[in-house]
Order: structure tokens, then sequence, then C-alpha cells
């Protein structure tokens, strides 16, 4: 990445070099460096779509830089006057590129980390993987280079950030997220911002080498939010009656205790004992079937192959994964608040529609517990 330039005088041939130096750690950076005085104009394409981003200029000893963060197949252009003086294409091939997951959610890592794997394969490069959750991923992905978050990590080629983005007033920041990440499928987000195709895939899990319990239901009833759990009163408890009653063992996998934030557990289950996220694992593939909501542990039962019920109405039902029973509100109530607006983590009864009324939570106070039935008989 760098460039010589030929100066001629009356006495001698002087070679006077500015250099041009490139990154694309956040977003593409373009850095001139050198004693001859000169003024260049730099451009940033788009070399799929021929789109110009940005344009400017910098004098030697300065830089400029596109705020556009997630992938594009930069091509970067230095004039100096009308002359070409440097043109550089994107190419990541056998260089080091760091991915980091900045989410600590179990749910987020599983939906992400395939396509870390697959920005390896298309780019022919060493991905640097940061994820909260590195030990379940790492025996599966050994052409990844796994790092702890916040980890310095040298010799960077290209830096990319996985996650949902706001800019301080609530708005999506499209800098970091090539469109509004709550218009598409989780996985989506991740395939948006590396600039891949989009199509489901499974992460990669250690193989669970446990016999298949035909007469075992998993179950996990506990979210990070009120407006994630199934706000049915009776619900659970239907659902559960109804499986004893024709043989099933359920196992609550949720670590929460019962009465955690108001929410209790069914009576006549078996609550699996706190411990390594390993067993919990384990129990899972047991299990003929798994019934959660949208958190981390359902993202675990589809990850790991087992039949998964997604009972959910703060989101739409194509918002998380496609082979799953999705259960979702009646069409005439108020549902997908999660797809439509920005959701206030800090808020644990977060209902932006309806909060303080009569219809908080609706969503999921209309799934009832024979809906829920009606789909497990299709294929217990």
């Amino acid at each position: 990445m760098i460039y010589g330039k030929i100066q001629r005088n009356p006495n001698n041939i002087v070679e006077i070099k500015n250099r041009v130096s490139i990154s694309y750690i956040k977003g593409p950076k373009v850095e001139i460096l050198g004693s001859t005085d000169a003024t260049y104009k730099v451009q940033f394409f788009d070399k799929r779509t021929n789109t110009l981003h940005f344009e400017t200029e910098i004098k030697n000893n300065c830089w400029a830089k596109a705020n556009i963060e997630y992938f594009v197949d930069w091509n970067i252009k230095v004039w100096d006057g009308d002359i070409l003086f440097y043109d550089e294409h994107y190419n990541a091939e056998n260089k080091r590129v760091y991915v980091a997951i900045d989410s600590k959610a179990l749910g987020d890592s599983l939906a992400w980390i395939p396509y870390m794997d697959e920005f390896s394969k298309k780019h022919n490069c060493k991905v640097v993987v940061s994820t909260f959750h590195n030990d379940m991923f790492m025996e599966q992905y050994t052409n990844l280079e796994f790092v702890t978050p916040g980890e310095v990590v040298p010799n960077l080629y290209a830096m990319y950030s996985l996650g949902l983005f706001y800019n301080e007033d609530g708005s999506v920041n499209l800098y970091k997220n090539p469109q509004d990440p709550k218009s598409v499928t989780m996985q989506q987000m991740a395939s948006d911002i590396l600039g891949l195709e989009y199509i489901e895939i499974k992460p990669k899990l250690k193989k669970r080498d446990v016999p298949k319990i035909e007469n075992l239901i998993t179950i996990a009833i506990h979210g990070t939010a009120q407006s994630k759990y199934w706000n049915n009163s009776t619900g659970w408890q239907e659902v559960v009656d109804w499986l004893k009653s024709r043989g099933y063992i359920v196992k609550l996998l949720s670590k929460e205790q019962t009465g955690y934030m108001g929410n209790f557990e069914p009576n006549g289950v078996i609550k699996h004992p706190w411990g390594p996220i390993d067993l919990v694992m384990d129990e899972m593939a047991k299990s003929k079937a798994f019934i959660g909501i949208g958190s981390g542990l359902s993202w675990l039962s589809w990850a790991l192959g087992t039949k998964t019920v997604l009972i959910s109405g703060f989101s739409y039902d194509w918002a998380e994964m496609q082979d799953c029973v999705r259960i979702t509100a009646p069409k005439d109530m108020c549902s997908g608040c999660f797809n439509r607006l920005k959701l206030d983590a800090g808020d644990w009864n977060w209902c932006p529609d309806h909060k303080g009324t009569e219809r908080q939570f609706e969503c999921t106070k209309s799934i009832t517990g024979e809906m829920v039935i009606k789909e497990l008989k299709k294929f217990l």
C-alpha cells in the first residue's frame, strides 16, 4: 500500500515518496504520509454497484475515513490532480479480519456465529472471533481464531461488529447496519453486516452423546424482559397438564427460581438443577421436544436439532429461526413491538403500545394453552 512518485528538477532526478496506507478497521481509512506537499482527492466506491459513498480532499500527512462500518466491497481511488495516484480494491485473502459480537446474549451468539465462518470461507481469510460464549464454539470452528472480548488483536486488515446499533436519538445507526435490523430475521442482521447472502444456517455445536428419551419434554419459561414471556396466566399449566396426561415427563430448564419477577413455574414439572450449560444441552438433546419463548434457550434447542416450539408475541413470526414450530399472537391482537420499536432494556415491563392499560402484553396473553396444544398434537 505504498506508491512512489518521481519528481524531476533541472539538476537531478529525486525520488520523493508519499505513502498511501489503507485499513478497514470499522470502516475504510485512507492515510497519506510523506514529505511531498500535495493535495489529493480520495474517493470511496462500492465496487459491486459503482456507488460513490464518499469523496473528499486531503493533504499529505492527513487521513480520510468513510463512516460506513459494515462490509462493503470497497474500491478506493486517490487522485493527484488528473493522475490516478493510487487504486485499491478490498481483498482480504490470506489476511486477518476481526469480527466481534457485541452482545452477551446466548441467542445472539448462536444466531450469528455461522456467518463469521461463512465470511472466512468466502474471502479465504483468517477470521478472528470475539464472543461471550467462545467455549461453546471453539472445538467445532477450528478455522476461526477465538479471542476474549476486549482483547487487543494485532495485524488486522479489517474489523466488523455484529449487533443492533442505535444513535443517541433512538434511530437505527445505518452506518453500522446496512438496513433496519428490526425488519429482518435475527440471523440476517449478521449476514447483512458481513455482506453475505442470507440463508438460515444452524451453528456447529458439539454432538451430545446422550440417548433420546421419547417421553421427555423440556421447557423454559423465563426471559430477559416481561414482554418476552408467555403472559397468559394459565397457558403453561394447561400445556404441562396435557403433556403429563399423555405420559410425558416435563423438565424445566430455566435457571431462574419460581416467582422470579412475578413469574411462577407450572406445577408438575421437574426442575433441572443449577449447573453448567453443557448439562442443559444434554437435557435438550435427550428430549422429544423443547417448548420455550424468544430466549437463548430456544435458540440453543434449535441449534442442537431438537424439535423446537417457540411462543412469542413481542416479535413477528418471521423474526427468529424458521425451522421451528412458531406460535404467535392472533392477527387481530397487537404484536411485534420488538420489530417495530427500540427495546428499552432498562424497563422490565416494556410494552410500548399499551403499558399500564388492560391491553398490556395482550400479544402473549391472547396465545392460549389450546393454541399451543393444537400444534403439539401435530407431532406428539
